[in-house]
């Protein structure tokens, strides 16, 4: 089935003077989603990426990626700007030619020194951030776009279809621009599932999106995506959100694949300190081993596989820092605190460290600022590296 180019842009576009007026739909509420489970199913692919590598004149994007996506599975690539993240899902989908390695969807080679199928022959879906709807074209007509292998009324039944799973068969005859942000973007996700792509593929789909809505939208997403059974890798730099979503995630740096598993494997057992840095605030304290202990600042730890004698880091996350009365752990004194909701955000100062210990509590004692502590670390909040620089 042919590709299918998604938006999750939060601007309107200007409507083509050519194009038919939609008509005033006035003030409204937020369409509601629609009834879960009616999503049409696809048969869900295995896609593979062998030993490829490609660059941009003398830039390395992808190098030597191996990595098996089993069919249905959620994957998401997550990674700070220019890790190669969107370019290993542009291979994926076609969009760019590996220098070298091979891609394949169940088994059959669609990038490699042998063959490169096109895009629109590859049954990939794609949401991209960077795609906009298409203003002169009403909504129905937009999610009918990728529908080309049917006819006229059956690419309608099916676009309305799509477009009543995301809650907006009833804005069919509107045009982009008389949606908002979110319900543009569930525009965009009914196009890319109409045609049931056995690979679906998404580029950041929903960075554009406010706080508040970006979690209904990536919630129900996952609902309909989770419906359509497809393949489906999400290209995201929100820890947060790979976490929420995948089945498993894909830790790249520079190119490269840094670590690979679940959202616990990745965040209880980093491979490296940058890793431990991605996913979460971290208190990182200088520590030497002594007789099989780590010893530092804030107190004397079991060792966790260090080799013995070498300086390490020790890391602190931030909600294992917990207050006690002075006399109890470590002393500290207290150097401000900041309400956040259902956390305070604490600075603590504690001898021997350069920067504030930063805790994050749910215990909401009203001690004063300049108060004495004392400060207990929880050891399951711990992770130790060797000490080099990063």
């Amino acid at each position: 089935m042919p590709a299918t180019i998604g938006d999750t842009k939060t601007t309107k576009p200007a409507r083509d003077a050519s194009a038919p007026a939609p008509r005033d739909v006035g003030p409204r509420d937020v369409a509601r989603w629609g009834r879960r489970g009616t999503a049409g199913t696809a048969i869900a692919a295995r896609l593979s990426f062998v030993d490829v590598s490609h660059s941009y004149e003398t830039v390395a994007a992808v190098d030597r990626v191996t990595l098996e996506v089993e069919p249905a599975e959620f994957v998401c690539l997550l990674g700070p700007s220019g890790c190669g993240k969107t370019t290993l899902l542009k291979l994926a989908a076609g969009l760019e030619v590996p220098n070298s390695g091979r891609i394949l969807i169940n088994e059959q080679e669609v990038s490699g020194p042998h063959r490169f199928v096109p895009p629109e022959r590859r049954g990939v879906g794609l949401m991209f951030q960077d795609f906009a709807l298409f203003p002169h074209l009403s909504i129905v007509r937009n999610v009918m776009f990728g529908l080309t292998t049917l006819s006229r009324a059956d690419a309608h039944r099916e676009a309305l279809k799509a477009l009543g799973r995301v809650g907006l068969e009833s804005y069919a005859e509107l045009y982009p621009h008389a949606l908002s942000g979110g319900e543009q973007q569930r525009v965009a996700l009914a196009r890319a599932i109409a045609p049931r792509p056995s690979v679906l593929l998404m580029d950041e789909p929903f960075s554009g999106l406010d706080s508040r809505l970006r979690d209904e939208v990536r919630d129900e997403t996952l609902a309909v995506l989770r419906e359509t059974r497809a393949t489906c890798i999400i290209v995201t730099h929100d820890p947060e959100e790979a976490m929420r979503m995948a089945d498993r995630i894909v830790l790249m740096r520079s190119g490269q694949l840094v670590q690979v598993g679940t959202a616990s494997d990745l965040y209880h057992a980093p491979v490296d300190l940058q890793a431990a840095r991605f996913f979460t605030e971290l208190n990182e304290v200088p520590a030497e081993i002594e007789h099989g202990e780590v010893v530092t600042p804030v107190g004397r730890f079991s060792r966790q596989g260090v080799v013995g004698g070498e300086s390490v880091t020790v890391c602190v996350r931030p909600h294992g820092v917990r207050l006690a009365e002075p006399g109890i752990g470590v002393p500290g004194r207290l150097l401000g605190r900041r309400f956040l909701g259902e956390v305070e955000l604490l600075d603590i100062a504690v001898e021997g460290l350069e920067q504030p210990l930063k805790a994050r509590s749910r215990d909401m004692a009203p001690v004063p600022i300049g108060s004495e502590v004392g400060v207990v670390i929880d050891e399951a909040a711990v992770l130790m590296f060797p000490a080099r620089e990063y």
